[in-house]
């Protein structure tokens, strides 16, 4: 073993022929500092570096109790063993109770240093491992604590970030509902993050005609939101009450395929339709939205059945206009698939056709009561906790004058 390797021994007996037989012991696996006074092993400074002390209890000047008590001062770990004559067994006591680690008898053999060396030496070790330990400890959690706090910054930046979008986002949905003569309305919203992807909104080209598009993005929070804004900018773009719904969609798909070259993997599921009151007709489009739903007075129900395939996918994209009639008294209701695809606890769906079937069976309730019953429905099924995708209910009602 190389002698920097060697653990540290000191010794220290005034007997100097003890002295000479402990280092003799020792010195094939330690480095020994030797001493005849505890002064000189005091003054060495080889205390504070050492891995076990070996000292007689009687030593001229400063005694072995004396001596274990600078020694902790300086080093509370280091052990001590203690050497005293069988006659000394109380004083060998009081150095136990003074904090050594071991004390030995004379006359001693060799092999009882040799153990009680190792002994101590093998606890010194273990522990400066474990007070090292203890420091990488304290230093790794400062590096969590200092990563704690920059991520609690970050949070707050990004909930900063969430409250900005979200406040934009709500330039996507109209701040009041238009006043349109005969029609009334009513919302339910219930966004899965802070901001959502579902939106709607009004055109109005005169007192007798207005346009409505309600539309769900693919895809939640930030870059869904942004998505619904590209969105409803291209369909206020594109609107124009002369073109036909499926023109205006075809337009929007091409142009929302050109965005998808700049921009992440994004499409949408849109509702467009022209409201023409003059003529008492809807003239709509539908491109992937679970299908709205217009209840006559009469009881009949009427599902705004797909037209076309989901927006911004495919270049190809053919979308057909449908017309149906709508009359004094009819019921609107719209809502994305978030309101009928949220799991229970065992992850099972409501599904859309238990969902049209609650729609069915509750058709003669007044909108606001009719989409307060379905989200208690939602709520009673999923749980609150568990939407896992924006939910939006939006229902309308005409009573003309």
């Amino acid at each position: 073993m190389n002698v920097l390797e060697k653990p540290k021994a000191v010794i220290i007996d005034d007997d100097e022929m003890v002295n000479e037989v402990l280092k003799f012991i020792l010195e094939n696996e330690y480095t020994v500092y030797n001493y005849y006074t505890a002064e000189d092993a005091l003054k060495s400074g080889v205390i504070a570096t050492t891995d076990v002390i070996i000292t007689d209890v009687n030593l001229p000047g400063i005694n072995g109790l004396e001596f274990i008590h600078k020694v902790h001062e300086i080093d509370e770990n280091v052990p001590i063993i203690v050497i005293t004559a069988y006659n000394d067994i109380e004083v060998a006591i009081s150095a136990l109770k003074a904090g050594a680690f071991d004390f030995i008898l004379k006359p001693f053999k060799n092999d009882q240093i040799t153990l009680a060396v190792q002994r101590a030496y093998e606890r010194h070790k273990l522990v400066k491992e474990n007070i090292k330990l203890v420091e990488e400890l304290k230093v790794k959690n400062q590096e969590l604590e200092q990563l704690y706090a920059q991520l609690q910054a970050r949070s707050i930046q990004i909930e900063n970030e969430l409250d900005i979008a979200s406040n934009l986002q709500q330039c996507l949905f109209p701040v009041v509902f238009p006043d349109i003569k005969g029609f009334s309305f009513y919302l339910k919203f219930k966004p899965v993050e802070k901001i959502s992807g579902d939106f709607f909104d009004f055109i109005i080209h005169d007192e007798k005609h207005f346009s409505f598009i309600f539309a769900d993005v693919s895809g939640h929070g930030v870059p869904a939101a942004l998505y619904s804004a590209i969105v409803k900018t291209a369909i206020t773009t594109f609107v124009d009450v002369s073109k036909s719904p499926s023109d205006i969609l075809k337009e929007m798909n091409q142009f929302l395929i050109q965005t998808q070259k700049m921009m992440s993997y994004n499409y949408a599921t849109i509702f467009f339709a022209h409201f023409d009151l003059a003529r008492s007709c809807i003239e709509y489009v539908n491109a992937g939205l679970p299908s709205p739903i217009v209840m006559h007075p009469d009881g009949e129900i009427i599902r705004m059945e797909t037209t076309g395939p989901f927006v911004g996918i495919f270049d190809t994209s053919l979308y057909t206009t449908k017309k149906i009639e709508i009359k004094p008294g009819d019921k609107l209701l719209f809502f994305s698939d978030g309101a009928f695809e949220c799991p229970d606890r065992v992850d099972r769906i409501l599904g859309e056709k238990r969902f049209q079937q609650l729609i069915d069976e509750h058709r003669d309730l007044e909108i606001p009561e009719l989409i307060e019953f379905l989200f208690d429905k939602i709520q009673d099924f999923c749980g609150a906790d568990r939407f896992v995708d924006d939910v939006t209910m939006l229902g309308m009602k005409f009573s003309p004058c």
